[in-house]
């Protein structure tokens, strides 16, 4: 092999070299960029769901509270006896306000006859 030939040939393999290395670089480079922005997303994701996590725990002893409230206001409420005897008590009184009414309906008309007999006696 003459010099000349030699050169060619360490020019070419030295290219080669060089653009395996650029390619390498590139491809390394990349998967490194890629990697970082996972794992940046990663981290933020972890971040948000222990917001959410905190959040939805406060969120859940506040309900908690409330039906503690509720189901203690629950064991104060009138019960379905306890109605019946109410709307037995209103039928009751209704009737007795009816009564009334029939009653005061006949002295009215008594007070309307004594109210026309005295009207007419005045002009008799």
């Amino acid at each position: 092999m003459d010099p000349k030939e030699l050169q060619l040939w360490l020019s070419i393999i030295n290219t080669l070299v060089i653009w395996a290395a650029a390619i390498y670089t590139f491809l390394a480079n990349r998967n490194r960029v890629t990697n970082e922005r996972i794992t940046s997303l990663q981290n933020s994701l972890t971040r948000n769901v222990e917001s959410l996590r905190g959040d939805m725990d406060s969120r859940l002893d506040r309900h908690a509270e409330r039906l503690t409230r509720v189901e203690s206001d629950l064991k104060h409420a009138p019960t379905d006896e306890d109605i019946k005897r109410l709307h037995a008590r209103i039928d009751d009184m209704a009737g007795s306000l009816k009564e009334l009414g029939g009653e005061f309906k006949g002295a009215n008309h008594t007070l309307q006859l004594i109210h026309s007999y005295m009207l007419q006696q005045g002009k008799q």
